[in-house]
């Protein structure tokens, strides 16, 4: 169930919120995601603006931080920072309206997965995240294909009316859903 807080402000107040839903999992359990709170900082500091829709309609924010192929990419394991030139990282974000009405997580992976059918795209298990061909059909002329690219790590927030109800990660080939 859904804690209702009305009415995010400003971008300040969404960051506050995400990590205050990741701050109430428990150390050590399936969900504890202090291992990659650098990771998530870096995603939470790539979203671009504010958008007022997300206190007036059910919205799914997605946004992924993108790695070119080939870039001189290191890993320094110790906070889990990745080291990647600035010109080697692409934050691709999009915001998808809802249908009006209260979802809970099966209802959104249906309509994510209807949006994706009536772009000809197939369908996928995991909806709520980006996946390359969405990312290839979207922004082609940004020259992104999937071969050239990695996506490194995302997350995804469903608003509705002023409230976050889920939040998921993907990291690598793990995700995460925690439920506000």
């Amino acid at each position: 169930m859904s804690f209702f807080r009305k009415y995010l402000k400003d971008l300040d107040s969404v960051k506050k919120e995400v990590l205050r839903v990741i701050v109430k999992q428990k150390i050590g359990s399936p969900y504890d995601l202090s291992p990659f709170r650098v990771r998530i900082e870096e995603l939470l500091d790539s979203i671009s603006k504010f958008n007022s829709d997300w206190n007036k309609l059910p919205v799914v924010f997605r946004i992924a931080r993108i790695v070119k192929r080939g870039s001189t990419q290191q890993y320094e394991f110790q906070g889990n920072r990745e080291k990647v030139a600035n010109s080697d990282v692409i934050t691709y974000e999009e915001n998808i309206v809802l249908p009006d009405t209260k979802h809970d997580l099966e209802l959104v992976m249906k309509m994510l997965n209807y949006m994706r059918e009536q772009k000809r795209l197939k369908r996928i298990n995991m909806p709520l995240f980006i996946h390359p061909d969405e990312i290839l059909d979207s922004d082609r002329e940004r020259n992104i294909t999937s071969s050239s690219t990695d996506i490194r790590s995302q997350m995804a927030i469903v608003f509705h009316k002023g409230s976050i109800t889920y939040i998921g990660f993907v990291f690598g080939r793990d995700y995460f859903i925690l439920d506000n």
